[in-house]
């Protein structure tokens, strides 16, 4: 039988692996790194003593009155895709906003091949669902007009 030592998951490994993407990573002094592209933000958090989770809030809030198409996006997306899962809920204003969230299993650390394909996986999972509610939620103030 053999074993294989692995590193415990660290936030530099997490910011290697970002760069590993070809992203640019934002480091905040609270453990956390940040892939920003152009209307989009993904973030890991690597807390110390904690699971290390993967985060994104889809940029966009919804009337109310949505509540009913939302939650069948919310089940029919979260039916299909391993990960990140998504939740929906009502912000202080009453408008609904949706949450991508995932927790890494490197309880006892990884490879670094490990964190490099599941951090690439998280970000392109996570960019890839949004796009998705961009396509079944369009939002008409973000046509852009003729250039004439």
């Amino acid at each position: 039988m053999s074993t294989t030592d692995t590193l415990p998951v660290t936030l530099d490994r997490v910011i290697e692996a970002v760069e590993a993407v070809g992203l640019i990573p934002f480091v905040s002094n609270t453990g956390q790194v940040a892939a920003i592209l152009p209307n989009r933000t993904v973030r890991i958090a690597v807390p110390e003593g904690h699971p290390v989770q993967g985060v994104a809030d889809y940029p966009r809030f919804f009337d109310p009155s949505h509540a009913d198409a939302i939650a069948s996006a919310v089940r029919r997306l979260n039916a299909s895709t391993y990960l990140p899962k998504i939740t929906s809920g009502t912000t202080e204003i009453g408008t609904i906003a949706l949450h991508l969230q995932h927790t890494f299993n490197w309880v006892v650390g990884a490879t670094d091949a490990q964190v490099h394909a599941e951090v690439s996986q998280f970000i392109m999972a996570a960019v890839a669902m949004m796009n998705q509610l961009d396509i079944m939620f369009p939002d008409q103030w973000t046509k852009e007009g003729s250039n004439a």
